[in-house]
């Protein structure tokens, strides 16, 4: 019965699942983060700091974006 197991394909699902979630929720986490930042400085009069805020944010989504549009082709993509 073991034999039927495919360990190594077990163990990379398995790595690269926690490497998504971990990179997925770091990524949206700055996002927020940058978001709420931006805002606070905005209404500080502190306008570098909100536009360097604001491109945190914007890049954190624009890079979160891609990686859900990478999982979805990897998993629609059956070889």
């Amino acid at each position: 019965m073991l034999a039927v197991i495919d360990f190594h394909g077990l163990f990379q699902l398995i790595w690269v699942s926690i490497v998504a979630s971990i990179s997925a929720t770091v990524l949206f986490s700055s996002a927020v983060f940058g978001l709420a930042r931006a805002d606070e400085a905005r209404r500080g009069g502190r306008g570098t700091a909100a536009a360097a805020y604001g491109t945190l944010a914007a890049v954190s989504l624009v890079v979160f974006a891609a990686a859900v549009v990478l999982g979805v082709v990897v998993m629609l993509n059956k070889d």
